[in-house]
């Protein structure tokens, strides 16, 4: 009885409110304006999207990922190559069939019947920012990415997980879809994918664990390889081979489900060990370092491109280097005879040059340091911040003293003078004078 008066009361309580919030809602066509709110800002971001979607010139992406970036010199020969997350670029036909099934039937089951995105892995990203808003977290923890979504992450988006990304990734998974084929998606994705130990590629990564091309893979070889993609530091067999074959045989299990094995096949392949074979070489064109560390530094301020962007993009780069100038100047700082003995603690007498063409004014040669180079570390040659002393002087003094008519044995008086309306005088550095002396025999105060 007491529980149905309560009832009765708020009933009558609620009531006029939730009328008179009709009534406002009406009268000032708050759901209409709510509307038009949601519709202006969902337009107002599709079209910001769309943009940012048509100028990222996907129509490059497949020749950026599968050049690298060539650096020429002053004769436009080729001097060397910058590449970070690159590997041996090879077509769908150079690729094993079993190693498309594995990674489509782990990472993509519907990839050819979606057109880069999924509506479920949408929905569900959604669903867990709101629980992350929740618990104050500011990221998505999951989200169920495409193939084509996980493509351009890797070639254009950060690895931060928000919302904002999300959909970024959307419009630019949609605009390559316009632009290429399945096939070639595929391709791109395959050759781009990180599989640990510094190995970008599936040919690289086949070399890296079985000594095999990746056109030899086995189904279970394979299965290792797709099993790698989630967590390459975790799953692999190098490092890790107890994880590496748990996870292969759940990527076994997945081909089942997505009838790419029968479960007698796959029950045979997990009895299977797994035999790691390295024969692999790493392929080294950042033959000059210090002078490529230049061009970057170079590059990233001049042309506001990112580190990233010029390793990664297949620019080709003309530059004033002379090979042979660099290569006999790396030559001469790699000769400890040539330096003084390193200090008690053993660190090594450090020295910079820099060959630069006295008719165009372009840098010929860099070394900015001896001993181990460090990618993009300090460069003596470019970046120390040091008064240059007496080198000014050829350029300074003796120079232009030569191209004014002085010639090596002209003479010049030493003696005190002042100069200007505030009567500067200079001093030598013991405070005497020599009278008449060959002007470029010794510098003092003339």
């Amino acid at each position: 009885m007491k529980n149905n008066n309560s009832k009765r009361a708020s009933q009558k309580w609620l009531g006029p409110m939730i009328g008179k919030l009709n009534r406002f809602c009406r009268k000032f066509h708050l759901i209409k304006w709510l509307v038009v709110f949601v519709l202006t800002i969902t337009l107002t971001g599709s079209i910001y999207l769309t943009f940012l979607a048509k100028t990222a010139h996907v129509q490059n992406l497949e020749s950026s990922l599968s050049k690298t970036t060539e650096i020429f010199d002053v004769s436009n020969k080729k001097a060397g190559e910058l590449y970070a997350q690159k590997g041996t670029y090879v077509h769908l036909s150079k690729i094993s069939r079993n190693i498309p099934k594995a990674v489509l039937s782990t990472e993509d089951r519907n990839f050819y019947h979606e057109y880069g995105f999924s509506v479920k892995g949408f929905g569900r990203a959604f669903l867990l920012l709101l629980k992350n808003k929740l618990l104050h977290r500011n990221y998505i923890s999951g989200g169920g990415s495409t193939l084509t979504q996980q493509l351009v992450k890797n070639a254009y988006l950060s690895q931060e997980q928000t919302m904002t990304r999300k959909f970024k990734e959307l419009f630019l998974a949609i605009q390559v879809e316009n632009v290429y084929s399945k096939n070639e998606i595929l391709t791109m994705y395959l050759n781009n994918a990180y599989f640990g130990n510094g190995v970008w590629g599936v040919q690289d990564a086949s070399r890296r664990y079985f000594g095999e091309n990746a056109s030899q893979l086995s189904v279970p070889d394979a299965a290792v390889l797709a099993g790698m993609l989630t967590s390459p530091s975790a799953f692999n067999p190098v490092d890790h081979p107890k994880a590496a074959k748990w996870r292969r045989n759940v990527v076994l299990q997945l081909m089942v489900e997505n009838h790419k094995l029968t479960q007698a096949q796959a029950d045979y392949y997990k009895k299977t060990p797994i035999n790691v074979q390295n024969t692999y070489v790493r392929k080294d064109g950042y033959r000059y370092p210090y002078y490529f560390d230049a061009v970057i530094n170079e590059a990233i301020s001049k042309y506001g491109l990112t580190e990233s962007e010029i390793m990664n993009r297949g620019y080709r780069i003309y530059t004033n280097l002379n090979q042979s100038q660099q290569q006999q100047m790396q030559t001469t700082f790699k000769n400890n005879t040539l330096f003084p003995t390193n200090a008690a603690d053993g660190t090594a007498v450090q020295a910079a040059s820099i060959g630069v063409s006295p008719t165009t004014g372009g840098v010929t040669a860099v070394v900015g340091g001896r001993g181990q180079h460090v990618f993009r570390g300090y460069n003596r040659a470019t970046q120390i911040k040091r008064q240059p002393g007496s080198a000014m002087k050829p350029l300074a003094v003796y120079t232009p003293a030569l191209e004014a008519g002085y010639k090596f044995d002209s003479e010049l008086v030493d003696k005190k003078k002042s100069y200007g309306t505030n009567h500067y005088t200079p001093k030598n550095y013991n405070n005497v004078t020599r009278g008449r002396f060959p002007c470029m025999k010794h510098s003092r105060r003339v």
